[in-house]
């Protein structure tokens, strides 16, 4: 999902889609949907993994 995003010129508004499709995705994995009014924080926890626009910043960083 985040191939070549070292060289992306990250907007907001494409940020929120990327944010969007992975919490999607990890809602997918654990089993859950938005009617259960898990908060995405709480699913980033249950599966391990930290926020997309966090690993988006770490791999400019590189």
């Amino acid at each position: 999902m985040l191939y070549g995003s070292e060289c992306w010129a990250v907007k907001q508004q494409q940020l929120h889609k990327v944010n969007v499709a992975e919490m999607r995705m990890l809602r997918w994995m654990c089993g859950k949907t938005r009617k259960d009014r898990i908060r995405n924080i709480e699913i980033q926890r249950q599966v391990g993994v930290a926020p997309i626009d966090t690993k988006i910043r770490e791999g400019r960083l590189r």
